[in-house]
């Protein structure tokens, strides 16, 4: 059975009446704040109550099995099955003593076998009910979310720190092509300009920029092709919609949101549920496992071949592989938080610099680097310009119950670097 969170975590500062949020998060829609929604928590029993392919449909189901485990012999057929498959002898003559001796203790073996049988399908029962309640089966509170994409930020972070160069005129003799390839590769997290007018625009934060590039270059691939799509396992890349093949997943799901969103969102967190899940007295993973363990290692062996490598430090070997292995467990940490946000019942989507262009301190999916030294209520950042996100913004809509999608709560502010003198 599912465990449920009968918390409601909500951010401090409502998201309505923002532009942004009327136009990028609710086009043509006036959201219910969440303290409306607070209101409404009945129907969210309700809402567990009709849901037929949801929780409380595995629960039943469960039920259902654990009380198949009490029946008796007779009724559950086992002891004919024992018997059929015990050492048949020759029946003994009804009227000899020895004879009803055997008999007996034929039976009696029979019967020590079908309890054990029983006891047997009892223990995996419970196995796949313990199955259940572990992993990515169980819903994450927003903090425990929050706190799991900062670290996975910063581990983006220091790996770009790490590995990147650190002064920007170590990337002279770099022919601009290639510069240029870097940017054009950070379209939709980089503004559109070429190598020296960006550069000019931070002279302060110059030798900052290819750290800053190489987080942002990496935040785009794991956040574009992983997060992006709860599909991302089966090679299915990009936000899921009817554009994918029809024989595709992602087609599938972007089908049933058209019919019924709640439902639709129900059957995809079901779905990579039981993916996820290891079969029962099995000595395999569960499928979802080996397929996120292959997909991120060739999204990280594609990334290192990509421009990136322009802006890598040149040592030795040893440094090579230390470098590329880090990178290999950045992206399979990522591919399994991805899978276990997927699980949830909510719908995350992530915004880059086409919805933040302009910076705004009291916006509430937006922060300024530490670099800028932008602290509180300091509004000198306000109505500048974006230059590069270095991380996006992750927002989550609904809740487990699969109801109020009209309603979101920010499990990462994006990280902006922005144009201090626009």
């Amino acid at each position: 059975m599912i465990a449920r969170s009968f918390t409601r975590t909500h951010t401090k500062k409502s998201l309505l009446g923002y532009g942004f949020v009327a136009r990028t998060f609710n086009p043509g829609q006036n959201p219910r704040s969440e303290q409306e929604a607070e209101l409404g928590s009945d129907h969210g029993t309700d809402r567990r109550h009709k849901s037929t392919s949801g929780a409380t449909a595995l629960s039943k189901q469960t039920d259902s099995m654990d009380g198949h485990s009490e029946l008796n012999l007779d009724e559950t057929g086992d002891a004919g099955d024992a018997v059929s498959s015990s050492k048949i002898e020759p029946a003994p003559h009804p009227r000899s003593r020895d004879g009803r001796a055997k008999q007996m203790e034929a039976h009696i073996v029979a019967l020590a076998r079908g309890i054990t049988e029983l006891d047997n399908d009892r223990k995996r029962l419970h196995a796949q009910v313990r199955a259940a309640k572990s992993g990515s089966w169980v819903t994450k509170s927003s903090r425990q979310i929050r706190d799991e994409l900062a670290s996975l930020e910063e581990g983006l972070r220091h790996w770009a720190e790490n590995y990147s160069v650190g002064e920007i005129s170590a990337l002279q003799s770099v022919p601009s092509e290639d510069k240029n390839a870097i940017l054009e590769r950070l379209k939709g997290y980089c503004v559109q300009i070429d190598w020296d007018t960006l550069i000019g625009k931070v002279p302060a934060m110059a030798d900052n920029v290819p750290a800053l590039l190489t987080q942002a270059m990496l935040a785009k691939d794991v956040f574009g092709s992983i997060f992006a799509n709860p599909f991302f396992a089966f090679g299915e890349a990009k936000e899921p919609s009817k554009g994918h093949s029809a024989q595709t997943l992602s087609f599938l799901y972007a089908s049933m949101l058209d019919v019924n969103k709640e439902e639709a969102h129900i059957w995809r967190s079901q779905t990579l549920r039981l993916l996820a899940t290891p079969p029962p007295n099995s000595v395999n993973n569960a499928l979802l496992r080996g397929k996120v363990e292959a997909v991120t290692s060739q999204r990280a062996v594609e990334f290192l071949a990509g421009p990136v490598h322009v802006l890598f430090r040149h040592k030795n070997d040893s440094w090579v592989i230390q470098r590329n292995q880090e990178l290999y467990q950045l992206y399979q940490t990522a591919g399994e938080l991805a899978i276990s946000l997927w699980t949830q019942r909510s719908f995350m989507k992530c915004y880059f610099l086409d919805d933040l262009a302009v910076f705004r301190t009291d916006h509430p999916v937006m922060s300024a680097h530490t670099l800028h030294r932008h602290h509180g209520n300091d509004t000198r950042l306000d109505g500048k310009n974006g230059l590069i996100v270095v991380h996006p913004a992750v927002v989550a809509f609904g809740n487990e119950y699969a109801e109020h999608y009209d309603l979101c709560k920010v499990w990462a502010k994006s990280i902006i670097l922005v144009d201090e003198h626009t």
